[in-house]
């Protein structure tokens, strides 16, 4: 999926790496050797290496600290906790490499993450589903989704938690104020808001032309004209070039950006650019994920108040009638490691895990982090934030297109690195080779 913290310096990673390992080799010294029903849970003790997305600063790292803290008083059992890096994925395989592997991975299904079952990094988790009671409360299409090639009879990658709606964010004030008196439904009610807006001073559509940002929103518009099943296997085993839909969609990428539908410079670029200039209202729109439902509140700009949120606009002749947004269920979620799933660790894994899935749990982090939940019931009393009450009723304005993360798999970075070209001055032609190469390898 997408990516939700800045992006480390090598450098730093390079250290936090260091970090991971000798604190992992700190850890389970004195763990006794004991398999799943050694003790009853109230007197397990023990511990669990634990290696988390949700790190400090996060909207959902408290709801995650309770859980820990709860399960520990709960169980006796002990969280060893590592931040996860925007690296994390490497974090973990050097780790497992140098033999101190942590037990539990909360992470996104995401580039290299989705071939560490391949790998041998982590496990299948079908029949833990079934085992720990989790079956009958699992979305079936949340479940489906963390499958080895997102298809139902695909081995199980591991539990998913945080699911997400991802629609493009329209600051209404300054709309309105740019005499832009609707949101933009097409290609050429936007450009025409976007000239508008830059006449007032304004920047249109605000996105991290250098990051993960940028590659997903690039991805929402290249697949205007093509439908779901032809652009998973074109995400998947190349051919954007020789695929004509695609490469109009390509085309159309292009024409948006020399139409200035985009912010200067755009190319270079972040995340956290993105969203800074959004809050400040330097930009009227962007593209961002519910994730950021809770912190642009946090901004303390009152963004919040004045914010429509909505689908990005189609060009004419689209395979889409509506604007497309993406949701999904390819956020955070848990991977058990080849040692978490050890007789020494497995049922402590099973105690922590099974807890996230209780219901006031998962009513915590729709309200503290507004993630769409992956497990049945009724969490409508939890979404307190109006942002995440607007997103649940965007079925009916919008069509959602297919997220690339679990299709493009580990040619993620490759990709992005010839988007950022994309934002820049590339020709469809030079878009679509690099993207062949980058899919190809």
């Amino acid at each position: 999926m997408h990516r939700t913290t800045p992006r480390a310096v090598r450098g730093v990673a390079a250290f936090a790496v260091g970090a991971l390992v000798l604190s992992l080799a700190s850890c389970g010294s004195d763990e006794p050797a004991a398999g799943p029903a050694a003790a009853p849970a109230a007197t397990g003790g023990g511990s669990i290496d634990v290696v988390t997305r949700w790190t400090s600063g996060n909207s959902a790292a408290a709801a995650q600290k309770g859980v820990f803290d709860a399960f520990t008083a709960d169980t006796g059992i002990k969280i060893n906790v590592i931040e996860g890096l925007e690296t994390i994925d490497d974090q973990v395989e050097t780790a497992v490499a140098a033999g101190k592997s942590p037990d539990l991975v909360i992470v996104n299904l995401f580039d290299k993450t989705v071939g560490w079952l391949d790998a041998g990094v982590t496990v299948p988790v079908d029949q833990y589903v079934k085992d720990w009671g989790l079956a009958d409360k699992m979305k079936p299409e949340a479940l489906d989704e963390w499958r080895v090639g997102g298809v139902a009879s695909g081995e199980l990658q591991g539990l998913p938690f945080s699911g997400f709606s991802w629609p493009l964010w329209y600051n209404t004030d300054l709309l309105t104020k740019a005499g832009v008196t609707e949101v933009p439904k097409t290609t050429d009610e936007l450009i025409a808001a976007a000239k508008k807006l830059r006449e007032a001073g304004v920047g249109p559509v605000t996105v991290g032309g250098n990051d993960w940002t940028g590659q997903k929103l690039f991805y929402q518009i290249a697949q205007s004209f093509t439908d779901a099943a032809s652009m998973q296997k074109v995400m998947q085993g190349g051919g954007y070039c020789s695929t004509p839909s695609v490469l109009n969609g390509i085309k159309l990428f292009t024409e948006l950006r020399d139409a200035k539908v985009f912010v200067d410079n755009v190319a270079g670029l972040t995340a956290d650019d993105m969203y800074a200039s959004f809050y400040s209202g330097k930009a009227a729109i962007m593209s961002a994920g519910s994730w950021a439902y809770t912190e642009s509140k946090a901004s303390g700009t009152g963004i919040e108040q004045h914010t429509s949120l909505g689908g990005f606009p189609v060009p004419s002749g689209a395979a889409y009638t509506k604007p497309t947004a993406f949701q999904g269920f390819t956020g955070v979620g848990f991977m058990i490691t080849k040692q978490g799933a050890s007789p020494e660790k497995i049922d402590k894994i099973r105690q922590l895990v099974t807890k996230f899935y209780d219901q006031p749990t998962v009513g915590n982090f729709v309200k503290d982090a507004s993630i769409l939940p992956p497990v049945t019931g009724d969490f409508a009393s939890f979404a307190t934030d109006p942002l995440l009450k607007a997103s649940l009723g965007l079925d009916a304005n919008v069509d959602y297109a297919v997220l690339p993360d679990v299709w493009i798999g580990a040619a993620s970075d490759p990709i992005t690195q010839v988007l950022t070209g994309a934002y820049g001055e590339a020709t469809p032609q030079e878009i679509c080779e690099g993207l062949d190469t980058a899919t190809k390898g």
